[in-house]
């Protein structure tokens, strides 16, 4: 059983009730944010003053002359209002209810500002029939269709904000009552929804357009956004619906699969960020994660901390031509994130998910006590056992407890106590659980999106926990009709549980009970290690602080389609980790304190001027200047040997002097930057883009300071020209794209062109005393310089068969030289390694992006999406050397790096079975033990019989999304593939992460139930036997595939029809699972971890999730 004591619980929810009033204080400030934009938006009424002079004109002219000059409108019936009569208006800094008092004096005219819209009715006994007309139901009716005149049956019309709709028929008629101010909304399953105002119309025919997934879109490329159809490079976007139907810690894990080229890791453990990269690896040592760009500004931070409730899309830049933008950090590829803004009406929206999770795959421990035996009986074989039976008979002089190292667990072999440590120190159920709250609005000059967030995961371990409080504000304000103000604002607070029980701790042996039999705690129960649940009374303490802010104005200047935009952008984050063990330094205390502080400073000037010509011309142009400055600071102080441990960390100076250190250090770098982009668009079918970028960084020396960064990229919509256009009924839309563009990767370490110098204190006296010494800990590397990726791409993007089947098919090509590397150097002096540009790395791959619109009917719709992506690297060129005078540059061996292979590339032995008892086994092997092939068959085992066995990678990706609608259910399923082919995609599985080589404390663990190793009953086993000594560097490991197909995700939802519950505009349900099924000869703990046979492994967790989201 899992208890914690009534302190523990007390602590808990201490802490619990800090993290509430913490959210109650953030609700309180959204909610006066919120209170004071509302005050802002009426306030335009009273503080808006106008000056007219007019006289002996009608009414009509007069309001007409006040619209012109205000952002007020008049609503008013001719019928019920004489707008002819004359009248004389004038005034000199007044506000409106000033104006139409004077106005309107005498003219049996009543009046009623809401916001900037004036309501005019006539007064006295006329105001009843006034209001009756204003608030009359008209029967508005019409036809809908398509774009080419066929009748729709089935469309859903409505009058927004009501519960007033209806369908069309079979010829795709309808009649709806509405009122004279009301809209109509139009909707239809696979087509795109429209609204159109009523007006005083009594007839209103609609036409529907077929809702091509992302003919419209408008995706973010880099210092502005532009229309999907006109992009030139290859640029991809995330679906953010289904990123936010699953209970996401991370929006990348919800992206996993979802673009092609786009790779996306699993991840295990509580408050993990998946890893990340974009079409593969073209680096040795640099920098391999994406560049990630959050509303515009560079951002250096976990994507953990963001939050992907307060996510309104995101962009996948992949090819050399879209990267260029960002220069000499978007070697990897760019992740381009925007946050949501307000939108629509006033609205207050919760969305709240709740999962229970499970290990999907396990090895779990074996604790039967007669099993433990027989296994340590099978370790210490040739011990157990006489060699004159051919080890399969019992040595009676071997004593079973022989190998135990203390004698409570040869005390607790007697009693037959065992401890199921697996289940001790993992949880059952761990949970999930998020909740957002967020309110938005927008109107014509303001707009605002505050949020607020809760999320909490458990892990699979027993202290494994990840809690997380978020807060945005997002703020847009039109000051005047030239300056527009945005602000982005978040913070973020992190908890990371204090995980001091280690995944080993699964396995020890069942015999080191925890406890004695009277349940007190025992400090070593299996050796030298201390007891687990000792440790875990540790005080340990990992928080974190995000706070990020972006300001940028907006000017429009006095020539149309120029603009001036600054952005500032800042980013502080905090790391605290303290941690405080009785138990540690042989139980006299260990502690310590670590405090990090990051903080990130960009400027960015932005000249814009977009326009089109003679409507076949249209030009884009952006120029950019900016800086980006960085700095990082830290402390720890540590100490041992606690006199007074009541105050833990917190009073470090209570441990023994002499135990006592304390360091401290910090970095700075600081980027200068410039760019210009030109994107002209000749009569919607002739594309061009071309980029130019300067960077700068300190980090190199003056010889090398900037690097440069072109790219081209060009676009035929090819479907638009006379000899296709229209000539065939398959084929609707055809573009072909081909780009080049050179970006950077400057990710060396900050002064690894400096002679770097170190010190410390030292005892070198005859006394004693220390004197403080310095020394050249690293060499100069002045002649560093920027490592640079160049690709060319080719695509073609597609809508066939009326817009049902529609993808994109892309190639790339990428070459990356002057590769940063720290080259091994003879060991003849204290330095070991040399920081340098070398070879030449090539890397190609294929992607394959699929639409299908299965079935397309009233009330029903399935749509699928097929993506695919293969990508291969070669290694080109690296030092250049040829000592063996065969000709061809010479491998580093050393590294694992061979010419012409991948980066993945598995050097090893070749493996043929396992040693049997009869063979005549070498030297350096037992029976039992790998056969190792002699490759060269010169009789000898080294590391000449070494050969390439195959590789890590992957060969490709696919994945399969499918998407059905039935009225308002909603079902998706998600199924996402890594395969590896013929020898590709392989991982190590051995029993080597068990101790089983060369070592005994084996003896002290137990292994997962059901493996099959090697004993004389079991000749034919999958892995060789424990406790085999032997010569390490010939041992040989197995590989296996590590393919699988993976149900990923599956969801069902149901949306409450709108207006179903009087204050509620929109609700929907969502049930749904994650990791439901994996198909895998993987025997590991996963295959997309790559985790084997080893005690630290973790599994990935299944979960069934309930979510509800509901706008106010």
């Amino acid at each position: 059983m899992k208890k914690i004591s009534h302190f523990a619980h007390w602590v808990k929810n201490a802490f619990l009730l800090q993290k509430i009033l913490l959210m109650m204080r953030i609700t309180i400030f959204l909610l006066l944010v919120f209170t004071l934009q509302t005050l802002g938006i009426d306030s335009y009424s009273q503080s808006t003053r106008l000056t007219l002079s007019i006289t002996n004109s009608s009414l009509k002219d007069v309001l007409g002359t006040i619209e012109d000059n205000s952002e007020f409108y008049f609503l008013y019936s001719s019928k019920m209002i004489d707008v002819n009569q004359t009248v004389d208006a004038n005034f000199k800094e007044q506000n409106i209810f000033e104006i139409l008092a004077q106005l309107l004096k005498d003219k049996n005219i009543d009046y009623e500002v809401k916001d900037r819209q004036i309501l005019l009715s006539p007064s006295g006994k006329n105001a009843e029939l006034s209001g009756n007309y204003y608030q009359q139901d008209n029967t508005i009716s019409g036809t809908v269709s398509d774009t080419k005149g066929v009748p729709l049956p089935g469309v859903t019309v409505v009058v927004q904000g009501t519960t007033n709709g209806t369908v069309t028929d079979a010829n795709g008629y309808y009649t709806i009552k509405a009122k004279t101010g009301d809209i109509l909304g139009f909707s239809f399953i696979g087509m795109k929804s429209i609204e159109i105002p009523v007006n005083n119309q009594s007839e209103i025919n609609a036409i529907l357009e077929a809702d091509v997934i992302g003919i419209d879109e408008v995706v973010a490329i880099g210092y502005g956004t532009q229309k999907k159809e006109d992009l030139t490079g290859s640029i991809a976007s995330g679906d953010m619906d289904a990123v936010l139907a699953q209970p996401n810690l991370s929006v990348l894990e919800g992206l996993q699969g979802m673009v092609p080229g786009l790779n996306i890791g699993q991840s295990n453990q509580a408050g993990e960020n998946p890893s990340l990269s974009i079409r593969g690896q073209s680096t040795l040592s640099g920098e391999q994660d994406p560049l990630i760009v959050l509303d515009g500004v560079i951002f250096r931070g976990n994507l953990i901390d963001v939050n992907p409730s307060d996510i309104k899309s995101i962009s996948v830049l992949k090819d050399a031509s879209a990267r260029a933008i960002y220069g000499s950090q978007a070697s990897n590829g760019v992740i381009q994130i925007v946050t949501t803004t307000g939108k629509g009406e006033a609205s207050i929206k919760y969305s709240g998910r709740f999962s229970i999770q499970s290990p999907h795959n396990q090895l779990r421990a074996e604790t039967n006590g007669e099993k433990f035996m027989q296994k340590i009986a099978y370790s210490d074989i040739q011990q157990s056992r006489t060699a004159e039976s051919g080890y399969l008979e019992a040595n009676p002089d071997w004593t079973e407890t022989t190998n135990f190292k203390t004698s409570h667990e040869i005390r607790q072999y007697e009693l037959g106590r065992t401890y199921d440590w697996y289940d001790g120190v993992t949880t059952d159920n761990p949970y999930t659980t998020s909740h957002n709250i967020s309110v938005s609005n927008a109107t014509e000059k303001n707009n605002y999106f505050s949020s607020i967030g809760y999320t909490k995961q458990d892990g699979h371990m027993l202290d494994e926990h990840y809690e997380r409080i978020n807060g945005r504000i997002n703020l847009s304000s039109k000051l005047t009709n030239w300056l527009e103000l945005d602000i982005q604002s978040f913070l973020t607070l992190s908890d990371y549980g204090p995980q001091t029980y280690s995944p080993a701790d699964r396995y020890l042996e069942p015999f080191a009970t925890p406890t004695e039999e009277d349940g007190t705690l025992v400090q070593r129960p299996a050796g030298n290690a201390i007891n687990p649940q000792i440790e875990a009374k540790a005080d340990v303490e990992d928080k974190r602080f995000n706070l990020g802010a972006n300001i940028t104005g907006n000017v429009y200047l006095p020539i149309e389609g120029l603009k001036y935009q600054m952005r500032f952008g800042n980013n502080y984050l905090t790391t605290r980790k303290n941690f405080f063990d009785e138990s540690g330094n042989s139980f006299t205390g260990l502690a310590y304190k670590r405090y990090d502080i990051e903080y990130t400073m960009s400027l960015d000037n932005i000249v814009s001027y977009n326009q089109t010509f003679n409507d076949i011309h249209q030009i884009d142009v952006t120029l950019l200047y900016g800086i980006e400055k960085r700095e990082q600071e830290y402390t720890r102080a540590e100490g041992a040997g606690f006199a007074n441990t009541v105050l833990g960390f917190d009073r470090l100076q209570a441990a023994d002097a002499s135990l006592q250190t304390i360091e401290s250090g910090g970095w700075k770098e600081s980027s200068l930057y410039n760019m210009g982009r030109i994107s002209y668009k000749l009569m919607n079918k002739y594309l061009v883009n071309a980029t130019i970028r300067r960077d700068g960084f300190s980090g190199f020396s003056e010889a090398n300071k900037f690097g440069y960064f072109p790219s081209l990229a060009l676009g035929w919509v090819i479907s638009e020209e006379p000899f296709l256009n229209k000539s065939s009924d398959w084929l609707n839309w055809l573009k072909l794209r081909v780009s080049y563009g050179a970006t950077g990767n400057r990710t060396i370490g900050r002064y690894d062109t400096l002679a770097q110098v170190s010190g410390e204190s030292g005892y070198i006296t005859s006394d004693g005393s220390s004197i403080y010494t310095q020394w050249i800990s690293a060499l100069e590397s002045p002649n560093l310089r920027w490592e640079k990726t160049t690709g060319i791409n080719l695509g073609v993007d597609f809508r066939l068969f009326d817009s049902r089947l529609n993808g994109s098919l892309d190639y790339y090509n990428n070459n990356t030289t002057d590769l940063l590397y720290n080259v091994n150097i003879p060991g003849v002096s204290r330095f070991q390694v040399f920081p340098d540009n070398l070879g030449k790395i090539h890397n190609h791959g294929v992607e394959l992006q699929i639409t299908s619109v299965n079935i397309r009917k009233k009330d029903f719709s399935w749509t699928t999406d097929f993506n695919f992506s293969r990508n291969r690297d070669i290694i080109k060129e690296l030092l250049g050397f040829d000592l063996d005078g065969d000709g061809k540059e010479d491998d580093l061996i050393s590294e694992g790096l061979f010419i012409n292979e991948s980066l993945g590339t598995i050097y090893d032995y070749k493996i043929n079975g396992i040693w049997q008892l009869d063979d005549d086994i070498p030297d350096g092997y037992e029976f039992g033990s790998y056969r190792v092939v002699d490759l060269n068959n010169d009789s000898k085992y080294d590391a000449d019989d070494k050969t390439i066995l195959g590789n890590e990678q992957p060969s490709y990706r696919f994945s399969i999304n499918n998407i059905v609608n039935y009225k308002n259910w909603t079902l998706r399923l998600f199924i996402n593939s890594v395969q590896g082919g013929n020898g590709w995609y392989l991982g190590e599985d051995t029993m080597y992460g068990f101790l089983i080589f060369n070592q005994e404390n084996h003896f002290n663990i137990t292994f997962p139930t059901d493996i099959d190793y090697w004993t004389p009953e079991n000749p034919n086993a999958k892995y060789q036997r424990p406790g085999i000594n032997g010569s390490s560097g010939i041992a040989g490991t197995r590989y296996t595939s590590r393919s699988f197909i993976r149900l990923k995700d599956l969801s069902i939802s149901y949306t409450l029809a709108p207006r179903r519950i009087e204050f509620v505009k929109s609700m929907r349900f969502i049930l749904s699972g994650r990791n439901l099924l994996t198909l895998t000869k993987w025997p590991g703990w996963d295959p997309e971890t790559g985790e084997g046979l080893t005690r630290n492994g973790r599994p990935v967790m299944e979960s069934y999730s309930l979510g509800i989201d509901v706008t106010f």
